[in-house]
């Protein structure tokens, strides 16, 4: 039984965060998370992370927290993937990690995503990254130890012995190339956030990493996951595409492969132009509501894209100029299959098709295209008790007149 996680809330979740001035950790959902000692060893991945009391409770779907570990082997070059388990305080485990036995010369880097308002990392955070200060947070995302492991691996693919093997893209069922989490199509308002990571919870509130074997032992569980762009793509999107994620061996049972964020974007290094990089409008970077050049290149060294030396490299206007040129036709061009997929979120939304329009739409105002640009969404909805039932493709027009003269496509 899998307990589906509202995605359009969570991101919606993100922008509020970022757009309330003076954000307060002590609100309910500004969750705290306690890293364990030595976070980038095999005991200490294995070590539960703690879910401090008091704003967050890891049972409720909009307060959750999880976290993604991804290990580059620098002698064979290749990559494994780890899901270290999150707990409520003063709770123990439903049954014990599995310790991973890592590579010896190997290094680890850690993703964090959230269904809750925020996390705040504390405990053995030396080599995280939560944003800029404790007091100025990206909101739902943190990183520990990730440019040293995207440099690990750029380092290792320049060296002897061969390149990193990064798999190609390949081609969706319309024959064109499979979209990442770099594609114009495919991103929101805060693109490259949140972690594939699940986890398995009993009806007493413990939780166990989500293997096969857990699975067996619990018998009775849900499966809790993060509302994230990255599951979105390798979960949802590619599937109905015939298109094939980045994935690795799991250190928590052997013979299976699993995504990652980390994957996810080394993979999207290969994304053919334009190439949509985190603006600087993102709510995960402003900083006081501002636009931050040094919150900018902090989130982009955690999910590896290029660093800016002016905001103007990160100009929300240009993003907004493609995500409105690519993302509409693209949707279109998919929406024979993914009409026939499941909505990521059945509150929302209830298809994949449906799903992905009203994000189109949402995001296109929460990112201010729409008065960036001075156009409504190319994309509109109905909704029917809330959820979206039905999908528009329009030409842009401008906000003032609103010309129907061509509504375009409908699908329901």
């Amino acid at each position: 039984m899998v307990k589906v996680t509202s995605f359009l809330l969570i991101s919606l979740s993100a922008t509020l965060l970022a757009l309330t001035s003076e954000a307060n950790n002590q609100n309910l959902g500004a969750c705290f998370l306690h890293v364990p000692k030595h976070p980038l060893t095999a005991d200490g991945l294995a070590t539960p992370y703690i879910l401090k009391k008091g704003n967050c409770d890891q049972t409720i779907t909009n307060q959750q927290v999880f976290v993604e570990a991804t290990v580059f082997d620098i002698d064979t070059k290749t990559f494994s993937v780890y899901h270290p388990l999150v707990i409520n305080e003063g709770s123990k485990p439903a049954i014990a990690p599995v310790v991973p036995k890592l590579p010896q010369n190997s290094i680890v880097g850690l993703w964090f995503g959230a269904n809750s308002q925020s996390i705040t990392l504390t405990g053995d955070i030396e080599d995280c990254v939560n944003g800029l200060s404790s007091t100025d947070i990206f909101g739902q995302v943190a990183f520990c130890n990730a440019n040293k492991f995207f440099e690990a691996v750029r380092i290792a693919n320049k060296g002897a012995g061969g390149k990193v093997v990064i798999p190609p893209l390949g081609t969706d069922a319309n024959g064109n190339a499979c979209p990442t989490t770099r594609h114009f199509g495919i991103i929101d308002q805060d693109q490259s956030d949140n972690v594939i990571t699940t986890y398995l919870e009993t009806k007493n509130g413990r939780f166990a990493q989500a293997t096969k074997a857990n699975r067996e032992k619990l018998r009775k569980f849900t499966e809790i996951a993060n509302g994230s762009d990255n599951a979105l793509v390798a979960d949802f999107i590619d599937p109905a595409i015939n298109c094939m994620p980045f994935k690795a061996p799991s250190l928590m049972e052997p013979g299976v492969l699993l995504g990652s964020m980390a994957l996810n974007e080394l993979q999207a290094s290969r994304q053919c132009p334009p190439v949509a990089l985190v603006p600087f409008s993102d709510p995960m970077v402003l900083s006081n509501n501002k636009p931050s050049l040094k919150k900018v290149n902090a989130y982009r060294r955690g999910v590896n894209q290029p660093l800016i030396s002016n905001l103007n490299q990160a100009s929300p206007k240009a993003y907004c100029k493609n995500y409105g040129r690519v993302a509409p036709p693209y949707i279109e061009g998919i929406a024979k299959y993914i009409v026939k997929a499941p909505s990521p979120d059945a509150a929302a939304a209830n298809n994949l098709l449906t799903f992905m329009g009203q994000r189109y739409a949402a995001s296109w105002v929460n990112l201010g295209c729409d008065k960036l640009l001075k156009k409504t969404s190319d994309i509109t909805v109905t909704t029917k008790n809330g959820v979206a039932v039905k999908v528009h493709f329009h030409q842009s027009k401008p906000i003032k007149g609103h010309s129907e003269s061509n509504p375009g496509k409908k699908y329901d």
